[in-house]
């Protein structure tokens, strides 16, 4: 098999020498280019849902359709990553962006923009990053095996979190000077650029897991299974449904918190997650640096305790330098979490449900929808620093029981 192949050359590599393998480079500049225009289209999507409806509860709507696809449809794209070669997933997801981010230039060009055709279209998007997520982090260990499934999904995420840097200064850069058509012209060229990087890598990014799959629903409960097999993963789960319903939605309202609190506009609104980016950068380097020395679930688990503390800080902050010193720390944990929590499944899955299980943490990765609704609620009522105060102790009152046993090593 590809996967256990590629995982006996894989445990002699270094993390330079992962990068000389050229299917691995070319999968992760894709996933530098996707994230990017993903990380683009968060500043663009609410700012213009700001600007056009002057709503903080419309902005939480507009990133509910935006996220909702992948709670709906999550499981489901993780049997397809199983039953489907993953290069052909990657090339219909990275397609459908560029049509997308080009549908978005040609509407607000023409001056039919507005807020629920923007929404719309956004609903698209979320389904291209539901059909993305579980095809390219199982074509990791495809190409990797699992000694370094750990370090390459850190490599993964340091991707995210660079172009979580580059993709917000963007975006906020092109709305300030140019307007939003030019900025989702540029999203569609950089979705352009994925689906070049990607091309022709085929058969090397793995494909069923079975001759002969089973059906739907038979593969639905194997997830389930997998996913539920082991007190570390159910934990993993559970912490990664509290961190999107609670903790993650802050980010679709720092739009409000830039605007209304620190008086900036999509520049500095661009400028603030970059700061998070920055952060997160640097503790995806760190980790995939010291794959090895970092105990997986002692690093999911301080993640998800300090980063709920450091919005509550965030939440009182007023001043520009603070803001931005505060969320390149929690960029430092929140890159903990999300690389420890893939590299925690897919290490726990076997091959043929792997996709499976990386669809049932989909799912619970796609229920930050939920979380959106609520904080845009509480922020149209009470502002958003109480919203992210409220939200944050929440999160500590629900995490607190998962995640400290993880750090003390008691689950198995």
């Amino acid at each position: 098999m590809i996967a256990s192949t590629a995982g006996n050359v894989a445990g002699r590599l270094t993390m330079v020498g992962v990068f000389r393998e050229p299917s691995f480079r070319r999968l992760w500049a894709s996933g530098l280019c996707v994230n990017a225009a993903r990380s683009m289209d968060l500043v663009a999507l609410g700012w213009l849902a700001l600007q056009l409806t002057g709503s903080p509860f419309m902005v939480g709507l507009a990133a509910f359709a935006r996220a909702a696809p992948l709670m709906v449809v999550g499981p489901f794209t993780g049997i397809v990553a199983d039953r489907v070669p993953r290069g052909r997933i990657l090339f219909v997801a990275q397609s459908t962006g560029v049509l997308t981010a080009l549908a978005l230039a040609v509407t607000f060009a023409s001056g039919a923009g507005g807020y629920w055709p923007l929404v719309a279209l956004e609903v698209v998007f979320g389904l291209v990053w539901a059909l993305d997520f579980p095809a390219r982090r199982t074509a990791l260990y495809a190409l990797l095996g699992a000694p370094q499934v750990a370090q390459a999904v850190s490599l993964e995420t340091v991707s995210m979190q660079l172009a979580k840097m580059v993709g917000p200064l963007a975006a906020g850069i092109c709305l300030a000077r140019l307007g939003p058509a030019a900025c989702f012209a540029l999203m569609a060229v950089v979705y352009g650029a994925g689906l070049v990087f990607s091309s022709g890598l085929g058969r090397q990014l793995g494909g069923p897991g079975a001759p002969a799959p089973v059906s739907v629903a038979a593969s639905m409960r194997a997830g389930l299974r997998v996913a539920w097999s082991t007190p570390t993963v159910r934990a993993v789960l559970l912490v990664t449904i509290a961190m999107n319903t609670l903790f993650f939605p802050y980010q679709h309202m720092l739009p409000v918190f830039a605007r209304d609190v620190l008086a900036l506009g999509p520049a500095g609104l661009g400028a603030l997650i970059a700061a998070d980016g920055a952060g997160a950068l640097l503790g995806a380097l760190a980790i995939a640096s010291r794959q090895g020395q970092l105990g997986h679930r002692v690093l999911f688990g301080a993640a998800v305790l300090v980063a709920p503390v450091l919005l509550v800080a965030l939440s009182g902050a007023r001043w520009l330098p603070l803001c931005v010193a505060l969320l390149v720390v929690m960029g430092v944990a929140e890159s903990g979490f999300a690389a420890m929590q893939s590299t925690l499944v897919l290490l726990s899955a076997p091959e043929r449900a792997r996709g499976g299980a990386m669809g049932i943490l989909s799912a619970c990765i796609g229920t930050q929808p939920l979380g959106t609704l609520a904080i845009g609620l509480l922020a149209a009522s009470f502002g958003a620093p109480v919203a992210f105060a409220v939200n944050a102790a929440a999160a500590l009152v629900v995490i607190v029981p998962l995640a400290v046993p993880l750090v003390r090593g008691r689950y198995g």
